[in-house]
Formats: structure tokens, sequence, C-alpha cells
């Protein structure tokens, strides 16, 4: 891949990573729970389309969900700062949690406004969401306030792909302290932040095997870990050599099987295949690698046939827009469409 400028096509790019999630998470959605051996013997010859899940074909989880719900944020704590010089970004984004939170039923402790994305009855699907994101938002006192627990669950990376394009000096503290406001563990904020730097690399036209190497010796050992586990894997796509990573229920394990499946992707399709097939947390780990692949090889994810059959593809792109012109301003434009915090 060579460099790109990061100006250029930015809503592009934006909606190649934000789409390719979605992708993944769709295309992993219905085989969450599988095991191996069930996977091969659904689809032996691959996947030729997105499956059916909750009775919709290509439909988004938690995952894009909250990805959506926290590019909301990002957006709106823009406009904030346009707007009064002061914003506090981790709150903002926790008040757009608090609304997807809310769009699923459940009354967090503060008041939340009902504009946005809360609106759309699409993103009210209650696609299993996770129970630490859950619990750890409804008890939530205030804005900002950190979660009570000791979790390193994958709630913590599959919804941080909109980090990677904020101001690269604030992507780690960002990505950890929106991280912290559902998981605890240090290791599962800092999973989430290797991710947001490995995809803010990419935007760049960075190879990712060069972005990940760079981050090794930058974390702590379990996340350093798992850098290093999937660059050293073989390389050979192999489903059993995917789950030799792990599971993909933890952020480290999640971070090191979308990693080891963008280091061996030959294409799009041929990557995400990779991240979805093992009997793990398929629908996260499609996610967080599809958000990478989309960066790697984005004019293939916008005219792939999956992105006419993914939930939601309309609201992605307008997310997207929306994005590319809060991160590289003027933002008060959106003033009027992102009321408030």
């Amino acid at each position: 891949m060579t460099n790109r400028d990061p100006d250029t096509g930015l809503a592009h790019l934006i909606k190649a990573c934000l789409l390719g999630g979605a992708i993944g998470d769709a295309l992993g959605a219905d085989i969450e729970f599988a095991s191996l051996a069930q996977i091969l013997r659904r689809f032996p010859k691959g996947f030729e389309n997105l499956p059916r899940h909750d009775g919709i074909k290509g439909a988004i989880t938690d995952d894009t969900q909250m990805t959506l719900f926290t590019a909301e944020g990002l957006i709106r704590a823009s406009v904030r700062y346009e707007e009064r010089g002061i914003c506090d970004p981790a709150s903002v984004v926790h008040h757009a949690l608090l609304r997807w939170l809310s769009s699923q039923g459940s009354v967090p402790k503060m008041e939340v406004d009902g504009t946005g994305l809360i609106c759309d009855r699409r993103l009210h699907a209650r696609r299993a969401p996770g129970n630490t994101c859950l619990s750890s938002l409804q008890f939530a006192k205030a804005f900002g306030d950190l979660a009570r627990n000791d979790s390193k669950g994958c709630g913590t990376i599959m919804r941080v792909a909109p980090m990677g394009f904020v101001a690269p000096d604030s992507i780690r503290d960002l990505a950890m302290e929106t991280s912290a406001l559902t998981h605890g563990h240090p290791t599962g904020q800092e999973a989430a932040a290797a991710w947001a730097l490995i995809l803010a690399a990419l935007i760049t036209g960075t190879e990712i095997e060069k972005a990940a190497t760079g981050l090794i010796n930058t974390f702590d050992s379990e996340t350093d870990q798992a850098i290093r586990l999937a660059i050293k894997a073989p390389r050979d796509g192999a489903p059993e050599t995917v789950e030799s990573l792990g599971g993909g229920w933890i952020a480290e394990e999640a971070l090191s099987i979308a990693l080891y499946a963008c280091l061996c992707a030959r294409n799009f399709e041929h990557g995400l295949t990779i991240a979805v097939t093992h009997s793990g947390d398929s629908d996260s780990t499609g996610a967080i690698a599809g958000n990478a692949l989309g960066l790697i090889f984005p004019d293939q994810v916008c005219g792939h046939r999956w992105a006419r059959q993914v939930e939601c593809a309309d609201l992605i792109e307008k997310i997207s827009r929306d994005l590319a012109l809060a991160v590289s301003g003027p933002a008060e434009k959106l003033g009027d469409v992102y009321p408030g915090c």
C-alpha cells in the first residue's frame, strides 16, 4: 500500500472503515455461538451472501450499534468544542452510549436527550448486547463515570474504530478513556487503544504489519503479547491457526485475531472470512477486522455485494460524512443537526 493523504477522500475512508466493520459484524452474527465444525458444515464453500440473523439478512448487532453511537459522540464533542471552546469528549461519548442504552430498553440514571441516532428505530433492535456494557452504563451516575468492574471483554475494542480518526495525539488517551466507561481492566482499555492506533496508521497508508510492529513494547504484557502472537503466527489463514490465538471474547484475543486476519488477507472478502471462521466471538472479531480491512481495501468494501446487503448502510454513509466534517472542520456546520452534548 502506498501512502495516502488522509484529507483526500476522508469521508470515503471513514465509510469504508465503518461499513467494513458492519459487514464483518453481520457476517459473524449468526455463527457467534457455533462450533468450528458447525460453521464449516454450514458454509463448506465460504460465504456467498450475508446470513440472516434475527430474521433479517445482513443484520448488524450491538457491535455496530455502539460504534455508530461512539461516532455520534465524537461528532457532538467536535461541535461543542467549536461552540464553547471547552468539552470533555469522553463524557460526550458517554452520553451517546447512554442513548444507545436507552434504545435497548434500559433507563439510565441520568437524563439523556432523544435526538440523533436514537430516533432511528432500526438501532433499537436488541441483538444480544454485552452484559458488561449494559450494566456499567446502567449504573453510571454522571457523564464520564468510569466502570466499576474488572472486565477486559471485547466490548472495548469492537466499538473503538471512530477513535482512529481523531487528532493523532489524542487517539491513545481517548480510546482508553472511552473504553473505561464500560470496562475497568487496563488490558481491555489498552487493546482498544492499540487497535485505534493501528487504524490511524492505516489511514495514512502505513502497512498493517509495520503499524502493528511499531506498537511492540508500548503496552503492558497482555496486549503486547497479543500483537506479537498475531505477527508470529503462520500466515496460512487456517481456522485452527485463528483458534490458537483465542476465542475473541476478551479484548486482547479479539485484537490478535483481527490483526492476524488482516495480515493474511489477500483481499477484503478473504480477510473477513478468516476473521469470522472460528468457534468464538465471530461477530466481534469480524467487526474489528472489518474496520481495518475497510481501510486497507476501501474500494473493494464499498463496491462489494455485501455492502448492498448489510443493514443500515444508508445510516453508516451519513454518519461517515458527518464524522469526516467533524474531524476536518468546520464542525459548526453540524450544530443544527447535532445539538447539545
